[in-house]
């Protein structure tokens, strides 16, 4: 029999379907936890608690700032246990948005992690894996180290990762290390100065003010790209990033070559610094000579953002 549906509900049914089409119906993070008949030996051990705003310092103080600088929501932490006493622990983070979650999710990645399939992208290591996805970031640790756990891990997070509706984007900024003839690896999404620093520290404020900016190895070099709110922030910006450089007695043998820079660590790296548009492209361990055919493709790759 064909049902009816009055006008509210059409209506009803009508503002669901919008808001889900542009994203404004957002998980309940406490739904995204595996339930107990989910994970059959497996319960919850005791309360489950949720973190905000300030609130993450009660949780991981000492490395809260880096969830807030990307931009953080909310975060849920629950104990599991088996029969026999053995532990594992879920911890999920709502980030304002997947650029957000992507970021934290690199900047927590090494090369230790094998990838595994869960979520949008997922690492793998001895007793802990973490999953991006959307705007979570999700993390199952094993607390029994003495156990291989992996399979169970992978379970954990594979439910958590199913319950949450979309996939996310990578941000637009990572094609710009689509080069060809080049292999980077260990890219990790920035946010602000703290990420930066534990990725390679220039020096205070040195390189500041950007926006966004994203880092990668390519071998023992390391490729940056810094992106401003328009040319002339840009401009002034890379102005103080030479200044500050040109003062720091760890750097010497400053050369103006063009718009751009390069100059030699007390060690014996080189570094090469170039403005472009709203970008500031900095490359850690080559020539000025070296440097360029990259520099070419990036700022190719920069056109199309």
């Amino acid at each position: 029999m064909m049902k009816i549906y009055s006008g509210r509900e059409i209506i009803i049914v009508f503002v669901f379907s919008s808001l889900l089409a542009i994203g404004q119906i957002q998980e309940d993070i406490k739904e995204l936890l595996p339930e107990n008949h989910e994970l059959p030996g497996w319960e919850i051990r005791d309360s489950i608690e949720i973190y905000t705003g300030d609130n993450l310092f009660n949780f991981i103080n000492g490395g809260a700032d880096i969830f807030l600088e990307y931009g953080f929501e909310e975060a849920i932490k629950c104990d599991f246990i088996n029969s026999i006493s053995k532990q594992i622990r879920c911890e999920i983070y709502r980030m304002s948005d997947d650029s957000a979650a992507f970021g934290i999710f690199t900047f927590n990645s090494s090369v230790k992690g094998m990838p595994a399939d869960v979520g949008t992208k997922a690492l793998l290591y001895d007793h802990y894996i973490e999953v991006w996805k959307d705007v979570f970031f999700l993390r199952c640790i094993s607390e029994n180290q003495d156990i291989d756990f992996t399979d169970t891990l992978i379970l954990f997070a594979d439910l958590i990762g199913k319950k949450i509706a979309a996939q996310g984007k990578m941000p637009a900024l990572t094609g710009v290390f689509n080069l060809e003839g080049f292999s980077v690896e260990k890219i990790k999404y920035l946010r602000g100065s703290i990420a930066l620093n534990n990725a390679f520290n220039f020096g205070h404020g040195t390189m500041a003010g950007f926006r966004e900016g994203i880092t990668a190895n390519l071998g023992e070099k390391m490729l940056f790209t810094f992106v401003y709110k328009d040319d002339f922030k840009c401009r002034e910006w890379f102005a103080s990033a030479k200044g500050k450089m040109q003062m720091n007695q760890k750097f010497f043998d400053l050369s103006t070559i063009g718009a751009g820079f390069s100059l030699k660590s007390k060690s014996g790296e080189s570094f090469c610094f170039k403005p472009y548009k709203r970008f500031i492209i900095v490359i850690k361990g080559m020539t000025w000579e070296e440097a360029m055919p990259v520099i070419a493709q990036l700022e190719i790759n920069l056109d199309k953002l």
